[in-house]
């Protein structure tokens, strides 16, 4: 009888340690899933042909004061038109999630639309961009030349180097045209971003022929670098 007791015994502590184990397992699991929220974004967008492959067109997740992506999902290629995707939010820390562009470390470049985690309905998260062009041309316009070049270079009777980089603008004076001192070279040379004058102009190469130091006021080198990116890869608009 002693002996059979010890056999149940046994048994069960057998099947109390499997209980551990499994329940560490789920455990694991529910953090991973992080109970099901998600993300939906919803838009009507153009232009995501443009981009070249160092970039990623993406819905993702950012922690706060993180410029990296917790997480992102690819929109894809050809999907100009009425887009849904969907996120799903894989980790506590995120604080908001964007409709943005990442390279190939998964750092934002650039970012159109974005949400809070604060604005979660239940479980999901809705972000409704609305209409967006989101090429690789608009970005660096909204991004570099509105905010900075076009305080010297905006539309006017006189333009700092009789160079528009205004809105609207800015393509039709860049691309494919000579300076206004001809001597300095074209201004974008498509698929050539060396040889470009404005390459030259935003590295600070003394080759350029400008006297004004250009070369500080893009502050992030991952902007002069979508410039050039961009020049590279055809200098579409």
């Amino acid at each position: 009888m002693k002996n059979r007791s010890l056999i149940f015994a046994a048994i069960f502590g057998a099947l109390g340690l499997a209980a551990c184990d499994e329940g560490d397992i789920q455990e694991q699991v529910t953090d991973v899933q992080t109970s099901g929220k998600v993300a939906q974004l919803t838009a009507h967008i153009s232009g995501l042909s443009t981009w070249s492959s160092q970039y990623s067109v993406v819905l993702a997740a950012f922690a706060e004061g993180n410029d990296y992506a917790v997480s992102q999902k690819l929109l894809p290629e050809g999907a100009d038109g009425d887009v849904t995707a969907t996120l799903n939010l894989t980790s506590d820390d995120v604080s908001t999630v964007e409709l943005c562009v990442t390279n190939r470390l998964r750092q934002r470049v650039v970012s159109f639309a974005s949400a809070t985690i604060s604005q979660l309905q239940g479980d999901t998260l809705l972000l409704a961009a609305g209409d967006l062009n989101l090429s690789m041309f608009q970005s660096i316009q909204d991004l570099v030349f509105t905010g900075t070049c076009a305080r010297c270079h905006g539309l006017g009777n006189s333009p700092a180097g009789g160079l528009t980089l205004a809105a609207g603008e800015s393509y039709a004076a860049l691309v494919g045209q000579e300076s206004s001192h001809p001597e300095r070279g074209v201004r974008v040379v498509p698929g050539n971003a060396p040889v470009s004058l404005l390459h030259k102009v935003i590295h600070g190469n003394p080759d350029a022929g400008v006297s004004f130091d250009h070369s500080n006021m893009i502050k992030e080198s991952r902007s002069i670098t979508l410039i050039d990116n961009w020049i590279n890869a055809g200098a579409n608009q």
